[in-house]
């Protein structure tokens, strides 16, 4: 049985949008924290969180593909 809805595709679709532009804005506040010689620690926390976000991305860049194949 198919539980995979075109609703879950949409909801992943958007949690990767979100995700990727938070990604995307920590990358730019981790530059700037270093371009502005922060402490180290700050820096290397701001590129944590960017990190953490990348892994995100590409789990549900995983998922989205695994449940709109489901669809087909």
């Amino acid at each position: 049985m198919n539980t995979v809805s075109v609703a879950d595709v949409g909801h992943l679709r958007s949690q990767l949008r979100v995700t990727s532009r938070n990604a995307e804005q920590a990358f730019e506040l981790a530059f700037d924290l270093q371009q502005s010689g922060a402490p180290s620690e700050r820096v290397d926390a701001a590129m944590a969180q960017v990190t953490r976000l990348q892994e995100s991305v590409r789990s549900l860049r995983e998922r989205l593909g695994e449940q709109a194949g489901a669809l087909h």
